[in-house]
């Protein structure tokens, strides 16, 4: 997990050893801290065997944990949200002034603070880092279902191809490209599991219960609740943050 701050921004990363107390004020201190003559540094939270995988047998809920905690950690840092991540400071290249940390790895959830946000965006030009990857995710997978029909009589190499210039398409529009190897992952994972779990009836099966669900008026209860689970916090957090 990392992220680019200027130098000043690791003032806010407490000095006193943290354990694994679970207050979300606290920011768990980083494994390393890498400087640059310029002023700039790389921040970076050793997660061990805890990793991400970011390949196509990744799994979007950790990738969404880990997108949602990478900002929340650029967030208490005052980092650079434009930062993509493709590249890190060598900590232990001669040039850089580095700082190491706890050497023991943190799990994902460690690593929560009082800004990690509920729900990340997921435009695509408001995502970077982590969100890039969720974000072309979800908006290929929604477009890739009703195409499917459409498709079924390809070959499963025409529809990988279809999904991946989908996923181009969605990369195109982020402000720092995922590169070509990760978009490719991204595309298999979604085309290889369409196809291998539909078929006419699951297909037919599912439009129904989407159609089903068409039409229906929401009631103001409904809304109020909606409203009321966007806006939701937990108040003894926010006040002891406060305080």
């Amino acid at each position: 997990m990392r992220c680019s701050a200027r130098s000043s921004s690791t003032a806010t990363t407490p000095t006193r050893p943290c354990g694994r107390s679970k207050n979300p004020r606290i920011i768990r201190p980083p494994s390393w801290v890498s400087q640059s003559p310029s002023g700039r540094a790389h921040l970076g939270w050793w997660l061990g065997d805890n990793r991400v995988c970011r390949t196509d047998s990744a799994r979007l809920m950790p990738l969404r944990l880990a997108h949602r905690i990478e900002r929340g950690l650029c967030l208490s840092v005052g980092g650079d949200f434009s930062y993509g991540g493709q590249l890190t400071k060598n900590p232990i290249h001669p040039d850089w002034e580095t700082l190491y940390g706890p050497a023991d790895p943190y799990a994902l959830r460690d690593l929560t603070t009082i800004h990690t946000p509920r729900q990340a965006p997921r435009r695509p030009d408001r995502s970077a880092g982590l969100g890039r990857n969720v974000t072309m995710f979800d908006t290929a997978r929604k477009w890739a279902y009703p195409q499917w029909w459409s498709h079924r009589n390809d070959t499963l190499d025409q529809w990988l191809q279809l999904v991946l210039q989908r996923c181009h398409a969605v990369n195109t529009e982020f402000t720092d490209p995922l590169p070509f190897v990760e978009v490719r992952a991204t595309a298999y994972s979604i085309g290889k599991w369409i196809w291998r779990n539909f078929d006419e009836t699951t297909f037919r099966a599912r439009q129904a219960a989407r159609g089903s669900k068409g039409g229906k008026v929401m009631t103001e209860a409904k809304r109020e609740a909606n409203r009321k689970r966007a806006t939701k916090f937990d108040l003894a957090t926010a006040l002891e943050y406060a305080l």
